[in-house]
């Protein structure tokens, strides 16, 4: 039998209805899942979830949802910055809001926002110094490692690869001098990105006069490099025991990233008898799985404990009307941009967690029962809530018994 083109298209019109019919099912089906997906979210009134779910719709691209997402953080988070009665974990969340939103435009548009400036505000690192055991922590524990490590040494070379305001080592220069007044040498490396002229004048200007006044032997060197080959003359020059020491917690996230390059060069081209790192546990060299392994949700959801863990504690030594301005500087200017900058910029480098990646021949190193016994006691001035945790070449400042700040010890294997 022999079909006429009027017949032909008869009998394949049923086949043709039935594939737009089921495109419709599916796209109907689809339509009803988002619908039920945006109203849960418009049900739900945990912060954490929110945000959790936010972060989840800016990793799969999905504006949609996003914006559903953060019109809700619209209703719980509106008007923070300038609510002085906020709840901790509610300016928290505006922070990681703000990300999110930056990071999805970022996404959207191609455009990426720089890396925010470093908080050149002294007040704020003179706040936490006085008012939180964070920094005195770092550095007791720090300076105590180097001189159990300098025993029987004439001279001390200490090469510190983020000086910032130098507050540090105006304690060791005192152990020093007490100790007989050995010869220190402090070299401060920076990459172009982090110098500021006027700060490392002021640096080299208060440590110098400190030294005088201690009738310690001093020299201060500082160099600012582009790469790696600008070292080589430093690196030829450096003679004798050198100890490098490299503080990251109040680092942005690209810096990180720069930051470890750096520490690699000069381990390997310097083989210090000592390597100390100071670390917020969240990117803590040593923990096995770089973060920048991890989807972005897992990320997040950590950077989320993290910095809530750091916000909560530091609050507990904010106790007090008088004491809340302190703390809303502080949050405004270096925790709450360090936040955003980690949520907006997570995954644009690798920042290394594998010891042996960055650390490679070298291993951890027991800390002394005097280095233990000195951090305990200085936490214990503090809320009781702090504690420190001891692992093998590690001491960890604590917060309800999650690490939050870790001192780890490296020697040559």
């Amino acid at each position: 039998m022999v079909l006429d083109s009027n017949e032909l298209h008869q009998h394949d019109a049923p086949d043709v209805d039935v594939s737009i019919n089921c495109d419709d099912r599916i796209f109907g089906q689809e339509s009803v899942n988002l619908a039920a997906i945006q109203e849960e979210l418009l049900e739900e009134d945990s912060l954490s979830d929110l945000l959790l779910a936010g972060a989840e719709a800016v990793e799969a691209g999905d504006s949609i949802l996003a914006s559903v997402a953060f019109s809700r953080l619209d209703d719980f988070l509106s008007g923070i910055p300038e609510n002085g009665a906020a709840s901790s974990f509610d300016r928290l969340a505006y922070h990681f809001d703000q990300g999110l939103r930056s990071r999805m435009s970022s996404a959207s548009t191609g455009c990426y926002q720089p890396e925010p400036l470093p908080s050149g505000n002294m007040l704020v690192h003179q706040i936490i110094q006085e008012l939180s055991p964070f920094v005195k922590f770092a550095h007791f524990t720090t300076n105590q490692a180097i001189l159990d490590a300098i025993i029987g040494d004439m001279d001390v070379h200490v090469v510190d690869l983020n000086i910032g305001e130098g507050i540090q080592w105006s304690s060791l220069m005192s152990d020093l001098a007490r100790c007989g007044g050995k010869f220190f040498r402090l070299t401060a490396i920076t990459t172009y990105a982090d110098c500021h002229a006027s700060t490392h004048d002021t640096v080299v200007r208060l440590l110098s006069e400190f030294a005088d006044s201690l009738e310690l032997p001093f020299q201060y060197n500082s160099i600012c490099v582009h790469n790696e080959d600008e070292l080589h003359a430093f690196f030829e020059d450096c003679k004798g025991s050198v100890i490098v020491s490299c503080d990251t917690t109040s680092m942005y996230y690209k810096s990180l990233s720069t930051l470890q390059s750096l520490l690699l060069v000069c381990v390997k081209k310097l083989q210090p008898k000592l390597v100390v790192t100071i670390e917020e546990d969240l990117v803590r060299i040593g923990r096995g799985v770089s973060p920048s392994s991890a989807s972005f949700v897992e990320f997040f959801f950590e950077a989320l404990h993290h910095f809530t863990t750091v916000f909560e504690s530091m609050a507990s030594c904010f106790i007090g009307s008088s004491y809340e301005p302190c703390l809303r500087l502080v949050e405004m200017e270096l925790l709450g941009p360090r936040i955003q900058d980690f949520v907006v910029k997570y995954g644009s480098v690798r920042v290394e967690a594998n010891a042996s990646e960055v650390l490679e021949g070298f291993m951890a190193c027991e800390l002394s029962a005097c280095n233990i016994a000195q951090a305990r006691m200085l936490v214990g001035l503090f809320n009781r809530v702090f504690g420190v945790v001891c692992e093998k070449g590690r001491l960890a400042l604590c917060w309800k018994s999650r690490p939050f700040i870790s001192v780890s010890v490296w020697i040559p294997v």
